[in-house]
């Protein structure tokens, strides 16, 4: 994507092929061998947010696909996300879309 450096991009596409594994920060910093206030400051400066919030960013895509593509229950969405649990699933997905994973699945269903 335009504006994003090769490292950066690398990154994401780590994030993304390893989406339902327990990933977080201290991973992608070691998959990208830069010290972690480089990347860190990479990653806001080329993206505007965190790893962190990049990584529950591209969970929470994959969930809506899954809730619109499948019929995966929540507890199996969150546990294949690797959400600590299927309540924090969920009140992460309503905080960041404003609607239950229950309501997007009604609403991108009909």
């Amino acid at each position: 994507p335009e504006g994003v450096s090769r490292e950066i991009f690398s990154c994401m596409q780590y994030i993304a092929a390893h989406i339902n594994e327990p990933i977080n920060t201290s991973d992608v910093v070691r998959f990208s061998e830069k010290s972690r206030a480089y990347l860190f400051k990479k990653f806001q400066e080329e993206l505007g947010i965190s790893i962190g919030a990049y990584i529950t960013e591209c969970r929470l895509r994959e969930a809506k696909t899954l809730l619109r593509y499948t019929q995966k229950s929540l507890g199996e969405i969150s546990s294949y996300l690797c959400f600590s649990s299927q309540s924090h699933f969920q009140n992460t997905f309503k905080r960041h879309t404003g609607r239950t994973p229950l309501e997007y699945r009604k609403s991108n269903n009909t």
